[in-house]
């Protein structure tokens, strides 16, 4: 099982605080039955000013203790990314650690604000997939905008954005209508990923294991071939 979206990494976002946390995170995750698990920390510029050289030295350095606590997973470096024009730099920087590569365009995790849809998104991604970057977008059915007018994220399916949602999401933790819609979209074939995005050991704990043995929604070995497509780096 792969978990494409997780802040354990500690102390670059609001995720994991200490290494002991992320540590205790990633036991849970494997007992789970993660196999995989992918770092996530955010880059939000004005929030959580990650680069992608100062991430991927933590994520080595995070690696050794895995290694050191002998807990048997693969681990590997991505990035949420919040959407905003910044991402034009990054992308022209090639200043993302990007999730993986899929039918020659690399991967990525895209996160849209809670509440709203910011204008011109729909151009952006065009532009991305123009520079041969697929935004997977993270967790709609949490977005209020997308909860209330459905029509505007099927302008992101439509121009082939894949759907990753949060695990939590489909055991009620964010509320029914959420639960609702990411049961909905399941139904419909529309989601390529679910995921934990787990945050912490309290209220966001790794949880994807329960919630993929529990849930009928989905045939497990296409979702896995699907997340799977998302998460591998060609060579």
């Amino acid at each position: 099982m792969i978990d494409i979206h997780s802040h354990i990494l500690p102390n670059v976002d609001d995720g994991a605080s200490s290494n002991e946390e992320a540590l205790d995170m990633l036991r849970l995750s494997v007992d789970g039955g993660v196999t995989k698990q992918v770092l996530t920390p955010h880059i939000h510029f004005g929030k959580f000013n990650n680069t992608k050289a100062d991430l991927q030295q933590k994520f080595e350095q995070f690696r050794e203790l895995v290694d050191q606590a002998n807990i048997g997973v693969e681990l590997q470096l991505a990035a949420e990314v919040r959407i905003g024009p910044e991402v034009m730099a990054l992308v022209n920087n090639n200043a993302i650690p990007w999730l993986g590569e899929y039918q020659g365009k690399k991967t990525f995790l895209l996160e849209f604000p809670r509440q709203d849809i910011p204008f011109g998104s729909d151009n952006l991604v065009k532009w991305l997939l123009a520079k041969n970057c697929l935004p997977v977008i993270v967790h709609p059915e949490r977005n209020r905008t997308f909860l209330e007018q459905r029509h505007k994220l099927q302008t992101f399916i439509d121009l082939g954005c894949p759907l990753q949602i949060t695990a939590s999401s489909l055991s009620g933790k964010f509320g029914k209508d959420v639960q609702i819609m990411a049961e909905e979209l399941l139904v419909e074939n529309s989601v390529s990923a679910i995921a934990s995005d787990c945050h912490n050991l309290k209220g966001r704990m790794p949880d994807l294991g329960p919630v993929w043995h529990n849930c009928t929604l989905f045939d497990k070995d296409t979702m896995l071939a699907k997340t799977n497509n998302l998460s591998t780096r060609e060579h």
